[in-house]
């Protein structure tokens, strides 16, 4: 077991350990196609029909009917550039000694690909990837990922787990490099899937508003237990945040990829 860390003893580590409560099942493609949840603000909500259709014709009118104007503009910077992690090796852990490897390797490698792994993308992308998130300082989608008892620890490891509480302060974006993941699925007695144990390592590359350039560094592991989906028990998860210079531009009609191997 796990043994938690007391809060504020690492400062750039975060250790938790709990048991699981009533996890949210997680579907990778789903979560990449957009489906995750975005807060909007009230005014939004209840806009009367009358007042868009006059910000439409303030718009036209500033505009002078071409398009341009105050309102709306580039939106891009907004959305979460995807990203998905690169799944490594899959070991197999058994509790019955003469339990067939083979079948319970196969289990194990379609677990990881269609209900773990999602989970994973969704952590770092909400706390590192998702301008809505980080330039408001505002991770609640993330917690949801942990058991009860071990998204309190979460929360207080904010600055470890996330680009930080005052991100919008100190990031103009932030661009993912790589991530890879190796897994070790531990089998019960019934050879069910109990625990899995999801070792990570992430890069990317942050623009800081004074136009300097750092390498975001988060590793660690993540432990998982399964009731009605997954979620997390216990993470071990550490920040090495260094400067780095600006990345260089992709040749014309290159298109970079957002995944690599661990490393």
């Amino acid at each position: 077991m796990v043994v938690t860390a007391p809060f504020g003893r690492y400062p750039q580590r975060a250790l938790s350990d709990s048991r699981l409560a009533q996890p949210v099942v997680a579907n990778r493609a789903e979560r990449r196609n957009g489906n995750r949840k975005r807060r909007l603000p009230l005014a939004v909500l209840l806009a009367p029909v009358v007042l868009v259709a006059a910000g439409v014709v303030l718009f036209l009118v500033v505009s002078g009917g071409n398009g341009g104007g105050i309102i709306g503009g580039d939106n891009d910077d907004e959305a979460a550039p995807p990203f998905d992690f690169r799944v490594g090796r899959v070991r197999v852990e058994r509790v019955v000694a003469d339990a067939d490897t083979d079948a319970l390797q196969t289990e194990a490698e379609t677990l990881v690909t269609e209900e773990i792994t999602p989970v994973i993308d969704e952590l770092w992308t909400d706390g590192f990837l998702d301008p809505a998130n980080w330039r408001q300082g505002d991770y609640e989608e993330l917690y949801t990922l942990f058991e009860g008892e071990v998204a309190t620890t979460a929360q207080s490891s904010v600055d470890v787990l996330t680009l930080g509480a005052a991100a919008g302060d100190q990031y103009e974006r932030v661009t993912p490099d790589r991530g890879g993941i190796t897994y070790t699925v531990l089998f019960d007695r019934d050879n069910n899937p109990h625990t899995v144990t999801a070792s990570v390592r992430f890069r990317a590359t942050a623009e800081l508003t004074n136009g300097t350039f750092v390498a975001i560094v988060s590793a660690g592991q993540l432990f998982l237990q399964e009731s009605d989906g997954w979620k997390v028990i216990a993470f071990d998860v550490s920040r090495n945040d260094r400067e780095t210079t600006p990345p260089t531009p992709a040749p014309s009609g290159a298109t970079p990829s957002a995944t690599g191997a661990t490393g």
